[in-house]
């Protein structure tokens, strides 16, 4: 099973202020998508999928995933709105109530996605709601991944640090009585950064856009090259994840 996640997308109608066309940069990864080997069989987007929150950007954002054909799980970023996210994709599995969760299962994988958007807020938190959503929907006889956009702890970034997910240590304590819960993944940080959080691997992954840049002092943005992860499960073997940029180069066999 191959599950391909895509995150950051930061669609508006304009180009962004690093001079990136999100939707150019949305199409030449679903490009990027279709020529892998195998295809995937799902689409995981891990947040801020709009920019500007629009309904518009989420109801083309809708037909373009509608027309690539694969199934596609999502959950909001900090730059997203609910509402209008919830409205474009009635399709989701999302939960009763304000928070955009929801449990997916794709073949022996169950995804639970944590909706850690507060309002009008570049961080995002973990509380009450969210631990009685996952007591309530993580299964105790399945290989488990939890997905949120904001990492629940820092990763060396100190600009993003300042805007993860608060509440971390919450989700750690839970997380230390679930042995089928294999990783964490992640968005909102624009780079692939591998970690350890609650004795689970934590990644993060690139954004479809602009990087942010690993440097000391104040956050800043780089044009290194757009990227994405995949996933690969087989039975009986741990979780591999790959990354990829979204620009592909001539695959050349070894000669025998």
């Amino acid at each position: 099973m191959r599950i391909v996640q895509l995150s950051d997308l930061h669609l508006q109608p304009a180009p962004l202020y690093s001079g990136v066309d999100p939707w150019l940069a949305w199409q030449a990864a679903l490009d990027r998508i279709a020529a892998l080997d195998p295809t995937p069989d799902m689409l995981l987007l891990s947040g801020d999928l709009a920019n500007d929150g629009a309904a518009p950007t989420y109801a083309r954002l809708a037909a373009s995933l509608a027309a690539a054909g694969w199934p596609f799980a999502l959950l909001p970023g900090n730059h997203d709105g609910r509402a209008a996210l919830r409205a474009a994709f009635p399709g989701q599995a999302w939960a009763d109530g304000r928070l955009l969760c929801q449990r997916v299962d794709c073949g022996e994988l169950t995804l639970l996605l944590l909706d850690t958007l507060v309002a009008g807020e570049e961080w995002g938190d973990f509380g009450d709601a969210h631990l009685a959503w996952l007591d309530a929907h993580c299964p105790a006889g399945r290989r488990v991944v939890v997905t949120m956009h904001h990492p629940p702890c820092a990763l060396g970034i100190a600009g993003m640090d300042r805007i993860a997910c608060r509440g971390g240590e919450r989700l750690a304590a839970w997380l230390a009585g679930r042995p089928q819960v294999e990783a964490v993944w992640c968005g909102h940080v624009h780079r692939l950064v591998v970690s350890a959080f609650a004795g689970k691997m934590l990644l993060t992954a690139p954004a479809t856009v602009h990087q942010i840049a690993l440097v000391d002092g104040p956050l800043a943005w780089t044009a290194e090259p757009p990227g994405l992860l995949v996933h690969d499960l087989a039975p009986g073997r741990p979780l591999s994840s790959h990354y990829l940029p979204v620009a592909g180069a001539p695959v050349v066999p070894y000669e025998a």
